[in-house]
């Protein structure tokens, strides 16, 4: 909310302090306080605000008493419109990256039947016996990444067999170039860092969409947002409610 303008911010105080019924008691030193700023600057954002037309304000001594306006009301109902709207549109995340070429690890563990028996189970597809690897080529799209994978809501779970030990798969549904599903997955062991993407699929993606070493490709995924945003809640309220 920081980026919320101080008198959007000032309005919300009042709002969740009952200033759209009532007129509340406020003192400079208490709203200076408060938007950590000087007590001259908080009367003339009094003053602003009344010229406006967005709060009634009756002074007595060094007291104001304060009640949000019709308009006052009207602003705050556009913004939360506003953010109503952004914040409730499902969440497109985009990673884009370039194709390169493995250590094989892919070939081999896509060929292993305890991975490849829940991948057709969970997945509903026999997996190809490779994986596509991608190399982000952004900050943002390694940051994508990492949401991508905290937010993946399948799991292969791990196993082991005569020779050794499997670890956990967490897989969420892409789409490769905006057209072709794939899964992203994410070993709970690999040898690859958070600045590589693995991508399966039915099919040999490369030979699919004619992908070479090198060819540019976009990695997309749409989150919900009551998922996505649920890592954003601040712990810090907004506002507290004047004294």
């Amino acid at each position: 909310m920081q980026s919320l303008s101080l008198r959007e911010r000032v309005l919300i105080y009042l709002a969740e302090a009952g200033g759209i019924t009532t007129s509340l008691r406020i003192t400079t030193p208490v709203l200076s306080k408060h938007f950590s700023t000087s007590q001259q600057s908080a009367s003339r954002l009094l003053i602003i605000l009344e010229k406006e037309g967005l709060i009634d304000r009756r002074v007595v001594g060094r007291t104001s008493y304060v009640k949000l306006t019709q308009k006052g009301v009207a602003r705050l109902l556009d913004l939360y419109l506003t953010l109503k709207m952004i914040f409730e549109r499902p969440v497109k995340v985009v990673l884009e990256g370039r194709v390169f070429s493995g250590y094989g690890e892919g070939s081999y563990y896509m060929s292993v039947p305890g991975y490849v028996k829940q991948v057709e189970e969970k997945l509903g597809f026999l997996p190809y016996p490779g994986t596509l690897n991608v190399t982000l080529l952004s900050k943002d799209s390694i940051e994508n990444r990492m949401f991508l994978q905290k937010y993946a809501d399948i799991e292969l779970s791990g196993f082991k067999d005569d020779r050794r030990t499997y670890g956990n798969v967490k897989a969420i549904r892409v789409l490769l170039n905006d057209t072709e599903p794939a899964v992203m997955i994410f070993p709970e062991r690999s040898l690859y860092d958070s600045s590589v993407a693995e991508l399966i699929s039915q099919y040999n993606l490369r030979d699919k969409l004619g992908l070479t070493d090198g060819s540019l490709v976009r990695i997309s995924a749409v989150l919900q947002p009551k998922i996505f945003y649920e890592g954003f809640k601040s712990k810090i309220s907004l506002s507290q409610p004047p004294a």
